[in-house]
């Protein structure tokens, strides 16, 4: 118990359900009071233990029912076995295949699909499937599995035509039967090992092609994967804001100030009990950005506004613009509401019109021009696509020689920069740093970038 208890906990985790050490002592104590006779007092009890949200209690639900599932789902054909002389196909196949094959064979035909399941779940656990750890060992275990249940001996029963011991049609209709077993037999070893791989690697059944997303353009990224990948964001956000905490605490103290060293321990004889540090006051930098929402552009938008959103805590002075061609300030949004309702009025808000960045540009010189200085950095966040519109790179030059340093993030590639309407190329020589920004991967290495800057 002890050991199936501590991997449904470790499924329960991997489902995104945090389960502290304690909790799962808690848990294993509601067990071994309630017992496991009934699923439904069982599941119930567990459930008030170790869920805590509304989506936990949905994540834990699902993961309950996998866990302990022995039965497979039964196939639509079922029906081709009623009324086959279940005695004469065991009698037909013992000696000519493993003991344990044609026991497994005499279960399917008494509808017995607990101990067929209960049979390939104890050969998974002495292979060890727990272990599993990646999409492609879901064929290694099923083939491990099959070979262990004696299916191969059944392909090549069937591929040799059977024993030879009927006449033409009883032979066919017997082949007929032992095809049908045999991708029955592979169906469930095929669903249990899918199970097995959703419990301990996926438990979504989606981070696979999660994972994929974030590897691709997250202006291709389908809208049903942004919650999940919001998710990513605020953890990956989350871990970088802790090491930059780290980083400045280590460098808080500065260099050693000896004059006032040697002053501070005289009275210990001169042994240095008492250090003291040069203070170095530090005067906080601002961090503008501006986010061009347009439709071509708002899905990288959306998640750098997020990141930025979550790391306001070591980013302190942040103020973010929104425009498509029209820029206007959506600071206040962004502090003021959830995450998610923020990014979504921004876009709403600023996202129409055709392009603009002349017109942005202007705008941002008219509320902020004053408030840039040699302490600020300037982000743009744009594929600097101008409509044919005039660029105005003399606006442009105006803000980035005001800050202290420039960033320029392009969703597109540099071969693009002088394509169409692009006007990246006359905007990047007034830039400290232009880089290449459409997947989750720049904009965390953008984001851990701009803290080190800013520090």
């Amino acid at each position: 118990m002890e050991v199936t208890f501590a991997r449904f906990v470790a499924a329960l985790r991997n489902a995104d359900v945090r389960v502290s050490p304690a909790e799962t002592l808690d848990a294993f104590d509601v067990v071994s009071r309630v017992g496991i006779a009934d699923k439904d007092l069982l599941k119930d009890a567990l459930a008030l233990t170790v869920a805590k949200s509304r989506d936990d209690k949905a994540r834990f639900d699902d993961t309950f029912e996998r866990f302990f599932q022995l039965a497979f789902r039964e196939p639509a054909q079922r029906s081709f076995l009623r009324g086959v002389d279940r005695e004469g196909v065991v009698d037909e196949l013992r000696g000519e295949l493993p003991a344990g094959l044609v026991e497994a064979v005499a279960n399917v035909l008494d509808d017995d699909r607990d101990r067929l399941a209960l049979r390939v779940q104890q050969i998974g656990e002495a292979l060890e499937i727990h272990r599993i750890s990646s999409l492609r060992e879901k064929s290694v275990y099923s083939r491990k599995i099959a070979q262990a249940l004696g299916i191969d001996e059944l392909d090549a029963y069937v591929a040799g035509g059977g024993d030879g011991s009927g006449d033409g049609a009883t032979e066919r209709a017997s082949l007929a039967r032992l095809r049908y077993l045999r991708q029955y037999f592979h169906r469930a070893i095929r669903d249990y090992v899918d199970a097995q791989y959703r419990l301990h690697v996926d438990a979504s059944g989606k981070r696979a092609l999660l994972d994929a997303a974030l590897k691709s353009n997250l202006d291709q990224l389908p809208p049903a994967y942004h919650r999940d990948v919001r998710r990513v964001v605020e953890q990956l956000a989350e871990k970088l804001a802790k090491e930059h905490r780290r980083k400045r605490k280590r460098a808080s103290r500065g260099m050693l100030d000896v004059k006032r060293t040697l002053r501070r321990n005289i009275a210990y004889d001169g042994a240095l009990f008492d250090l003291k540090w040069r203070r170095q006051k530090r005067e906080q930098g601002s961090v503008f950005v501006l986010c061009d929402v347009s439709s071509s552009v708002a899905r990288v938008a959306r998640f750098l506004l997020l990141f930025l959103y979550e790391l306001t805590d070591v980013l302190p002075n942040v103020r973010a613009f929104a425009f498509s061609s029209r820029l206007g300030e959506i600071t206040d949004i962004m502090r003021g509401k959830a995450s998610e309702e923020a990014i979504e009025e921004a876009l709403f808000t600023w996202g129409k019109g055709n392009t603009d960045y002349a017109r942005a540009f202007f705008d941002f010189r008219e509320q902020c021009a004053t408030d840039l200085n040699p302490h600020a950095t300037l982000i743009v966040l744009g594929d600097a696509r101008s409509n044919y519109y005039d660029p105005r790179t003399d606006i442009f030059e105006e803000l980035a020689r005001r800050a202290k340093q420039t960033f320029w993030l392009n969703p597109e590639t540099r071969d693009q920069w002088r394509e169409g309407d692009s006007v990246m190329h006359r905007y990047a020589p007034y830039c400290f740093r232009v880089d290449t920004c459409n997947k989750l991967r720049d904009i965390e290495r953008f984001a851990d970038r701009l803290l080190l800057a800013t520090r």
